[in-house]
């Protein structure tokens, strides 16, 4: 067989290979992506079915009904996936995994080795050993669990439907892969074999003594297709060689302008890094700032508010004890009168320093306003501990202040409630603690817990 003809059947025949193995490839991919196709199919309805198949056990269970009492619910089971070839089995399991009903003898494994939590109500779906399995929880009310309906895809059909669609694809790809074959042999005689014929004799016909110098293609034509590649071959070196140096020339700058832009990036990236820090620092000290005292550096009356509401919903949920003591000074106005604003403030200061020094790390202080403060404590077993508490309080103030050459002597009412013997919320412990402040002050300053008697005797000051 001739070169002219050889030629196209070789290009042909790699041409066959290739696509055989694009063919197989795409065959494969598309086996892949249809199978997982039907698979997603499958579970849809798997999905569709056990909703209905928990939505009958839904209606026996509002009647109060237990699984056990269910009838017939066999049938029930196998009637929502009748009509589906692609689901396998139904069945009805408790909150413990134990099949109670199913549609047949096709047994459905369960597939988590543990009981599932009641808080997953959502459907989910699970592998096992009986394939893929769609669970729907079956509610006895809006927060209760009783059991699930699994529904069980049916594999074979799943697989079955996926190798009919691939043999429709293959055979296909098949009949259109003949054509195009056949076609491709005619276009490529004319346009290749025949010019690479020409080309070839006039090589072959080159002898080897005259490879000192480029031999000329004996009859070559300028104006026929192969003195036209000759040429073109000839005109394609020379621009390849031009080509080659300025792309080296080209590389060299786009080099020297990557490395400068590279800096540059490096530079803005610095500098945005640097302005991301500092807006971070600045919003922490905006936080700080909107939840704290500014003279004292305790909390404030802003950030204690919801911080409680906070701590009494926690004490509700979980029947924990929660306690408020408020504190108001005895004599700082008259110091504040007498000595000035800067001793006043400074007053502040160290009353500030020595309460948080008797609180537990878990208590929280805060300044309320002027000279008032507000200690939230928890976790106490019994009045005794906060007695303890409120008896330190006191202590720190028995001694006058000393600030330089002022001796300032400052006395301290402490009003303390505790949630839920002398309130229930916020707002009535508050004024239980207020109350009992008012009467400790009427006796001359200590300490004194809100109790029924002494919000009964004693109104607030300002009612």
């Amino acid at each position: 067989m001739s070169l002219s003809r050889s030629l196209p059947l070789r290009i042909n025949l790699i041409s066959l290979i290739f696509s055989a193995l694009v063919a197989f490839v795409l065959t494969a991919l598309g086996g892949f992506f249809l199978h997982r196709e039907q698979t997603a199919n499958a579970v849809i309805r798997a999905t569709l079915a056990a909703d209905e198949l928990a939505t009958r056990a839904n209606r026996l269970v509002s009647l109060d009904m237990d699984f056990a009492d269910f009838l017939r619910f066999d049938d029930q089971c196998a009637e929502v996936i009748r009509s589906d070839p692609m689901l396998r089995s139904a069945a009805l399991f408790n909150t413990n995994g134990i099949q109670q009903y199913s549609s047949g003898a096709d047994r459905i494994d369960w597939p988590f080795a543990v009981q599932l939590p009641d808080a997953n109500r959502a459907r989910t779906v699970a592998a096992s050993a009986s394939g893929i399995l769609v669970l729907h929880p079956v509610m006895r009310s809006k927060n209760e669990v009783v059991g699930y309906a699994v529904v069980a895809v049916n594999d074979a059909a799943v697989l079955h439907a996926t190798l009919n669609s691939v043999g429709w694809l293959v055979a296909s790809a098949f009949g259109l892969f003949v054509v195009g074959l056949i076609i491709q042999q005619g276009i490529l005689w004319r346009a290749v074999g025949r010019p690479l014929a020409n080309l070839v004799r006039t090589a072959d016909s080159i002898q080897p003594d005259r490879l000192v110098q480029i031999p000329e293609l004996p009859g070559m034509n300028a104006n026929d297709d192969v003195g036209r590649l000759y040429g073109a071959f000839s005109r394609l070196v020379q621009r390849l060689l031009d080509a080659r140096h300025e792309l080296i020339v080209q590389n060299e700058r786009l080099e020297n302008a990557v490395r400068e832009r590279t800096t540059e990036l490096e530079r803005v990236n610095a500098d945005l890094a640097y302005d991301i820090e500092r807006r971070k620092e600045l919003e922490e000290e905006l936080r700080k700032l909107a939840s704290t005292d500014a003279l004292t550096g305790l909390a404030n009356r802003a950030f204690i508010m919801p911080y409680l509401e906070r701590r009494l919903d926690q004490a509700r949920r979980n029947s924990t004890p929660l306690g408020l003591i408020l504190l108001d000074f005895d004599g700082f106005k008259h110091i504040n009168d007498t000595h000035g604003h800067a001793i006043g403030d400074r007053v502040l200061q160290i009353m500030g320093q020595r309460i948080q020094q008797v609180c537990r790390q878990s208590d929280v202080l805060a300044r309320l306003g002027g000279d008032e403060f507000l200690i939230a404590f928890e976790a106490f077993l019994d009045q005794g501990q906060a007695d303890a508490l409120c008896q330190r309080v006191v202590a720190l103030f028995e001694s006058p202040l000393q600030i330089g050459a002022l001796s300032l002597p400052l006395g301290v009412s402490v009003g303390a409630a505790l949630f839920p013997r002398d309130g229930e919320d916020l707002t009535s412990l508050m004024a239980a603690a207020d109350i009992a402040m008012y009467a400790i002050k009427q006796r001359g300053g200590g300490y004194l817990f809100a109790s029924p008697i002494a919000r009964d005797q004693v109104e607030p000051e300002g009612q």
